[in-house]
């Protein structure tokens, strides 16, 4: 598959890279430390403040999900938080057992990958303002378990590949400058900020 390569998303960054900085929500940053702070020092699986903060903010209160789905989802997240080798497979797959209130089983990719950059932020997440950046395609028309899990598996792992070239990138210092200047002291990893970014370059390509 063909998708934007690294230096397209450099160009396109960099056409609108004041405007992209500045639209970025500072409110979305607050709740972002609030859960990865509040996620350091409790259970995931009690913490009611913690399951509604999260629910919310990476919308995994969907309405064709179950209380089953969302209790189990908790229960991994904190399986995992020892694990150092977190597999974004084994998580996808447990998940997938679980059917939505259609009775059936659902693939839910980017709410792995957001349970992912919670145990490592290293990890980069996906969601559909990424997915628009990077024009990835649908996986809805792809038959069974195994195309949909290795078309996003190749997205994810083009993603991961070319935020690591982006962040070194010399043209693109000054917008991770702005983005200090803006919002000072943040404390997100490099790979948040570049998640953030590219977030929103979507955003402004739908």
């Amino acid at each position: 598959m063909k998708y934007r390569t690294a230096e397209d998303i450099e160009s396109l960054l960099l056409d609108e890279q004041e405007t992209i900085v500045n639209k970025i929500d500072p409110e979305k940053i607050d709740v972002y430390l609030f859960l990865h702070d509040l996620f350091k020092k409790t259970d995931v699986t009690t913490n009611r403040v913690f399951q509604f903060a999260f629910r919310h903010f990476y919308k995994l209160d969907n309405p064709s999900l179950t209380q089953e789905f969302q209790d189990r989802y908790f229960e991994i997240m904190e399986q995992q938080r020892n694990d150092k080798h977190s597999s974004i497979v084994n998580v996808v797959t447990e998940l997938y057992e679980i059917k939505n209130h259609k009775g059936n089983p659902t693939m839910q990719f980017p709410l792995a990958t957001a349970m992912l950059h919670t145990l490592n932020p290293n990890f980069p997440t996906y969601d559909s303002d990424v997915a628009k950046a990077f024009d990835f395609s649908s996986t809805y028309h792809l038959n069974g378990f195994y195309k949909k899990m290795k078309r996003y598996v190749d997205q994810y792992q083009h993603t991961f590949d070319t935020y690591k070239i982006l962040m070194e990138r010399e043209s693109l210092a000054p917008m991770f400058d702005h983005f200090e200047t803006r919002f000072p002291r943040n404390g997100l990893s490099k790979v948040k900020k570049m998640d953030l970014m590219v977030a929103e370059l979507g955003k402004q390509l739908s």
